[in-house]
């Protein structure tokens, strides 16, 4: 194998290992956004089912999201290790299959991340406005489904209403029977689970401020910059995932070319480094070496 040969070969099998590296924590993030996150939980759930774009909801998309990622993962981890086997072993027929399954990977990909774009394009445009119907049906303490998932929400994420409550009051235009409340105890500060039910009638739910409340948290801005950071982010490492795919295509032909060149050659060396003694006939030898026949007489 040429210096070509030799540099594709190290370049693929670096290019595979970086592949495998990504895919491994394509794996760990996937798992993460879908458990930890903290939007993927049933108890939330009746408020981001609510905010629907199309056949999907919230919850879908962030569970899409999450499932997207630990895919690609998986795909590039597998197929990153069979290009490294048929990088080594000098498979041709390995190489062949590993260049088809990255190009139909990569257009998978691209499909799908076009797909979750306008997915989300469409949820974006949909969620203040669907947050705010949602909000309207809000009770307070008690506990229906609608009231347990806000007050999650407040409590888990750290935010209050829709908007910031600095700006504008969302609890004025909800079900909620506050008296003297301008917040709920789910969003003060020093609230806890047990405790935040407790907190109305006192200075943080009644005269609420930055200090004491999450007065400059709406829960939209939450919402959407967690939603717009996980999405960016999977194009993000997907396309540097597709940069390396496409470099490996170009190496792998490379690799593939350089293989075959040798194999030519090694037979080519094989036919004509071979002597053919064949019986003498008519009192003449006759001898085939290196391509070259030559008669001998006997006398």
């Amino acid at each position: 194998m040429n210096l070509l040969g030799s540099a594709g070969a190290i370049f693929l099998i670096i290019l595979n290992l970086v592949v495998i590296l990504l895919g491994l924590g394509l794996i760990i993030i996937g798992s993460l956004v879908y458990k930890e996150s903290g939007l993927v939980n049933d108890d939330i759930s009746p408020v981001l089912n609510a905010i629907t774009g199309g056949d999907f909801t919230l919850s879908d998309l962030i569970r899409i999201i999450a499932v997207v990622i630990i895919v690609i993962g998986v795909f590039s981890f597998l197929v990153s290790g069979a290009g490294i086997i048929g990088t080594c072993g000098k498979f041709r027929p390995v190489l062949v299959v590993y260049m088809v399954i990255v190009f139909l990977c990569g257009v998978t990909e691209i499909f799908v991340l076009a797909e979750v774009a306008k997915l989300k394009i469409k949820l974006n445009n949909a969620i203040k406005g669907e947050l705010l119907k949602v909000l309207s049906y809000y009770k307070g303490y008690n506990l229906d489904l609608i009231s347990i998932a806000w007050n999650l929400i407040f409590y888990l994420f750290e935010c209050c209403g829709v908007n910031k409550q600095s700006v504008v009051d969302d609890f004025q235009s909800t079900a909620w029977s506050r008296g003297s409340d301008v917040i709920p105890g789910y969003c003060c500060r020093e609230a806890t689970l047990t405790t935040a039910a407790t907190l109305n009638g006192t200075s943080c739910t009644m005269t609420p401020t930055a200090q004491n409340a999450y007065m400059n948290s709406g829960c939209y801005d939450f919402l959407n910059d967690r939603l717009t950071k996980y999405s960016d982010g999977v194009v993000s490492v997907a396309s540097f995932i597709l940069l390396t795919e496409l470099m490996a295509i170009v190496a792998t032909l490379i690799l593939f070319w350089q293989i075959t060149v040798d194999v030519d050659h090694k037979k080519a060396a094989k036919r004509t480094g071979r002597v053919i003694d064949m019986p003498a006939s008519g009192g003449d030898q006759l001898q085939m070496e290196s391509g070259v026949v030559t008669s001998t007489a006997v006398v």
